[in-house]
């Protein structure tokens, strides 16, 4: 049998082993279906599991390597996809009570290429309702606990992804993110986590709300992976950065072959923008870890890009407001304005979301992301990479909502960030938010724990289409980072 030691292997070593024999797909898949009921009862991050298909899947797969036939880079690698992509035969709720019995009757472009090289779902993992906040509960499955302290929240809305990975519950998992929702679980539960370019995986089969005629959301969310390694986020990009013969709109990049050295990167950094304070134990973490890599020989410098932070929070909200707001009318919208009025006054990135708005300002807030864009495209020409805080906190304890719009959490009480109250939204969102209307890929990465063993995480941003140099910068980076154990490693 296998030994419980592969759980908290790379899903790139999994696949080798299988490939050569050396365990079996069957042994792997019941391996962590053992420690899923073993532990996830604590965490609930898995919120349904396809056990006997997973099995059958599995014996399959060891058979096909038995008579020489190679199923693909994931074969008989079990995985978990977040519960707002499409799974044919497999319920999808979005953690959304309409959808609690919702079985679709095909897959998401993501998990077709997925299960195309051979891997094996065993799961679908928990997120927010509709993936819209900051933390991982829903009336149907409840809240998903931190790996680290259960008391602490996951993050979200792909919580439910992070969590599994930092338990061992899975080898690699697929998420989705508007406004951080990959990058603030991967920090908050110490895994790693890749935003890609927008525009570069399909987004086609992400759930949205059946009561909306259609998907509005048509820019800025993108579909990424989580994963315990660097290696694992490169293998999971290789198979779903392409297109699908049902979705040819995805833009090819290159897989990049260059190397790099210590030595030759020129590294931008900061520890705070915008003026959102980012608690002293993240930023004294962020200048520890910087300063490792100019005594090792990168070239560091201290700079802001040249954008203006706010501008580029109401733009995003501009955006996301029309296109997720366009089935709600100005009038409906203008009723709303007294109730949000007062509660998003100090959220720049929200209080677009629900104003009133018209084609124009629409076209306005494209053309301010435009200007943006190259902004931060000839700020990155001087640069490999830039890396900046994920959040203004670390994982915090489980913070309830004061009141429900619509499916959209309010939230009164606010965060203390080195004992200076901030907005909830401000506290998760603002040094995600930016990144996303700008479109560069994003690698977040920890790099150390805290006092209270907590994990804190950075952000590594790019140039837009060069996904695959930046993983391999941060495979670079990655050798200066403090190394920790699971929790249950």
């Amino acid at each position: 049998m296998a030994s419980d030691n592969i759980l908290f292997m790379s899903a790139t070593e999994i696949a080798d082993q299988i490939r050569n024999k050396e365990v079996t797909s069957h042994e792997v898949v019941s391996a962590y279906l053992r420690q899923i009921e073993a532990h996830n009862s604590i965490y609930n991050s898995v919120v349904l599991i396809d056990k006997e298909n997973a099995l059958r899947q599995a014996k399959l797969a060891d058979e096909a390597i038995e008579n020489g036939h190679h199923l693909g880079k994931l074969h008989g690698v079990p995985i978990t996809i977040k519960d707002n992509y499409l799974t044919q035969g497999v319920t999808t709720t979005s953690g959304y009570e309409p959808l609690r019995n919702y079985i679709p009757t095909k897959d998401a472009e993501l998990v077709k290429l997925l299960k195309s090289e051979g891997a094996i779902i065993i799961g679908k993992t928990n997120l927010s309702v509709l993936a819209m906040d900051m933390q991982t509960d829903n009336a149907i499955f409840g809240k998903t606990n931190n790996a680290w302290d259960i008391n602490r929240t996951s993050g979200g809305s792909s919580g439910g992804c992070a969590v599994t990975l930092a338990t061992g519950m899975t080898s690699l998992s697929f998420g989705n993110d508007l406004a951080g929702s990959i990058r603030l679980p991967s920090a908050y539960c110490g895994v790693y986590g890749f935003k890609p370019t927008f525009g570069v995986v399909s987004i086609n089969g992400i759930q949205a709300d059946p009561n909306e005629p259609v998907n509005g959301i048509k820019s800025l969310a993108v579909a990424g992976p989580l994963a315990r390694s660097i290696e694992d986020l490169q293998l999971a990009m290789d198979i779903i950065a392409q297109t699908t013969n049902t979705d040819q709109k995805v833009i090819p990049i290159n897989r990049c072959s260059d190397t790099f050295d210590i030595k030759h990167l020129k590294i931008a950094w900061t520890d705070e923008f915008g003026g959102v304070p980012v608690h002293n134990e993240i930023k004294q973490a962020i200048q520890n870890y910087v300063s490792k890599l100019e005594k090792s020989g990168a070239t560091v410098v201290k700079i802001t890009p040249p954008i203006d932070f706010d501008l580029a929070w109401k733009t995003w909200g501009s955006i996301v407001g029309m296109q997720g707001g366009y089935n709600t009318s100005n009038f409906a919208k203008w009723l709303g304005l007294p109730f949000t009025k007062g509660v998003l006054k100090d959220v720049p990135m929200h209080q677009n979301i629900v104003k009133p708005t018209s084609v124009r300002k629409y076209m306005e807030a494209l053309n301010i992301q435009d200007s943006l864009i190259t902004q931060m495209e000839n700020f990155l020409d001087s640069f490999d990479a830039f890396i900046c805080p994920v959040s203004a906190v670390n994982a915090f304890p489980h913070h309830k909502p004061t009141k429900k719009y619509g499916n959209f959490n309010i939230y009164n009480n606010l965060i203390e960030v080195n004992k200076e109250p901030i907005h909830y939204y401000v506290a998760t969102q603002a040094y995600t938010i930016p990144f996303t209307l700008t479109e560069n890929p994003v690698l977040t990465m920890p790099i150390s724990l805290s006092k209270d063993s907590l994990p804190i995480g950075v952000q590594v941003i790019g140039k837009r289409y060069s996904d695959f140099k930046l993983l391999k910068i941060g495979k670079v980076l990655n050798a200066y980072s403090e190394k920790f154990k699971y929790p249950l490693e």
